[in-house]
């Protein structure tokens, strides 16, 4: 019975921790990117942010509507035919993310910081405006196939699927708390109740 009791006690705390853990960390991820979106910028979980294309400027490579997973990297790491994620100096796009591949060595400033001569895939002539490693995003990754489905599902049914979901495992999680908290108290009642017996027993 004791090795029973101890067995729930420490499957409850374990459930319990796990749970929380997963509500403090959703919690962060919350505040991180709707911190990112305030200030302008592109939210970063562990050095990675994940970007819409939303221009055909760098197909066939990555199509327009693709969703692109991006890397946080050094400037000074950035070489010739990466594709890098940089917030632009373009005028007519200034301030926006734009993704294109670095065409030629790195430009090296006499302070130390950098510049990128980029260019889309499918334009015909370098961009007019160099990429600054200090509004520099990241570097591509990969193409996340299916990912604009995910989306496209999530912003639609999927939410209220999502959030279905998370109030009943709230739920089932209060519930199994509740349950396993009474079966405790009965295992401890029924101990205190045999140790009662025996001590009976001894005396009689």
């Amino acid at each position: 019975m004791i090795n029973k009791l101890k067995i729930v006690k420490i499957t409850k705390c374990v459930l319990s921790a796990l749970w929380w853990a997963a509500l403090v960390l959703l919690a962060m991820l919350l505040v991180n990117i709707i911190g990112a979106k305030m200030r302008g910028e592109v939210p970063r979980v562990f050095g990675y942010s994940i970007m819409n294309i939303v221009s055909g400027s760098m197909e066939e490579k990555i199509p327009a509507g693709s969703y692109i997973l991006i890397e946080s990297v050094d400037p000074a790491d950035v070489k010739v035919d990466d594709i890098i994620c940089f917030y632009s100096d373009d005028p007519s796009i200034k301030g926006y993310p734009n993704t294109h591949r670095v065409v030629a060595d790195p430009i090296v400033n006499s302070d130390g910081s950098f510049e990128f001569v980029t260019r889309g895939d499918a334009n015909l002539k370098n961009d007019d405006y160099t990429a600054k490693g200090d509004r520099l995003i990241g570097r591509y990754v990969r193409t996340l196939d299916g990912f604009g489905s995910f989306v496209s599902w999530l912003t639609g049914k999927g939410m209220i699927f999502v959030m279905i979901a998370l109030f009943a495992l709230t739920v089932g999680m209060s519930a199994y708390t509740v349950v396993v908290k009474a079966k405790a108290d009965s295992g401890e009642s029924v101990g205190k109740d045999e140790d009662s017996d025996s001590n009976e027993f001894q005396d009689k």
